[in-house]
C-alpha cells in the first residue's frame, strides 16, 4: 500500500502465546489513552511524505513480507496489533500474507469496532488464531479516553457487543481470547476491575499488568506514579477472587 509506513518487531517470544512470532504495528487508532506508549502510531503521523521522506523509524509494508518470507521456517505466527489494526485497510492483507505462508495470526484490539470484529470472526480466510483485547477500565468511563463523550458512549457501546461476541466464542471452545487490564491508577481501581469481572465469560485468560509511565501520548502522564507493589499486589488478589484464572504479567 503506496505510502504507508507501519512498525515492525522481527522476532518475539511473548506476543503470541505458544508461538515465535513477528509483530506488524498499524499506524490509526480511535481512542486517545494518555498512557499509550506508541503514540505515533494512535495519531497516525507514520505516512511518508510526497517524496518518500520521513522523520520516523517506520518501515513500508512490503519490508514487512519480505522478513515474513525469509523467516516463514522460523516463525510460527504473526501478531497484528497499533494503533488499532481493525481499523487499517492493511489488515485484510496482512492476513492473507499470514496464511500464504502458513503463519498463525493474533489479532490485538480495543474492542471498540465490533461490526469489523464480527466480520473477521465470520470469514474463514479472514478468522485469527487469537484475539487479545484491551479492557482500559469500564465501559462507562470510557469517555476519558476519547477526544468527545459522544464518541466515549459509542465506545461503550462497541466494546459491550465486542465483549458478548467473544464471550460466545470462548464458552464454545471456537477461538483463543485474551482479556487484558493494565492497572493504570485511578482509572482502574477494586471497583472497576470488579465491573470489567463480570463482563468476561467463566474461567477468562485475563491478563493484568502494571501501567509504566515512559514515552506516554500525554507527556504529563510520564510523571505519573504506578500503583505502589502493595497496592498492584493487592488489586490483583483482589481480581484474582473475581477471576481465578486471571494472571498479572
Amino acid at each position: 500500500m503506496k505510502n504507508l509506513r507501519v512498525g515492525l518487531q522481527k522476532t518475539s517470544l511473548v506476543n503470541f502465546p505458544g508461538r515465535v512470532c513477528a509483530v506488524v504495528f498499524l499506524p490509526g487508532c480511535n481512542l486517545r489513552c494518555p498512557w499509550c506508549h506508541n503514540g505515533e502510531l494512535a495519531t497516525a503521523s507514520v505516512a511518508s511524505g510526497p517524496h518518500g521522506e520521513t522523520e520516523n523509524e517506520y518501515i513500508p509494508l512490503e519490508e514487512v513480507f519480505a522478513h515474513l518470507e525469509k523467516r516463514k521456517n522460523v516463525l510460527g505466527g504473526l501478531a497484528i496489533t497499533g494503533g488499532e489494526p481493525l481499523l487499517s485497510p492493511a489488515l485484510e492483507i496482512c492476513i492473507h500474507k499470514a496464511r500464504e505462508l502458513g503463519l498463525g495470526v493474533k489479532i490485538d484490539t480495543n474492542g471498540t469496532l465490533s461490526d469489523r470484529l464480527a466480520t473477521l470472526l465470520s470469514n474463514r480466510d479472514l478468522r485469527p488464531d487469537m484475539i487479545a483485547i484491551d479492557l482500559k477500565t469500564t465501559p462507562e468511563r470510557y469517555g476519558e479516553l476519547t477526544i468527545e463523550s459522544a464518541a466515549g458512549e459509542r465506545a461503550a457501546t462497541e466494546l459491550r457487543k465486542s465483549l458478548a461476541l467473544l464471550d460466545r466464542e470462548v464458552r464454545a471452545g471456537a477461538l483463543e481470547v485474551e482479556f487484558r487490564t493494565v492497572l493504570v491508577p485511578d482509572l482502574v481501581t477494586e471497583r472497576d476491575l470488579s465491573v470489567i469481572a463480570g463482563l468476561l465469560p467463566p474461567n477468562a485468560n485475563w491478563q493484568l499488568t502494571a501501567f509504566a509511565p515512559g514515552n506516554c501520548l500525554d507527556p504529563a502522564w510520564n510523571d505519573r506514579e504506578p500503583y505502589p507493589p502493595s497496592e498492584k499486589d493487592r488489586l490483583f488478589k483482589y481480581a484474582k477472587t473475581l477471576v481465578p484464572t486471571a494472571s498479572f504479567r
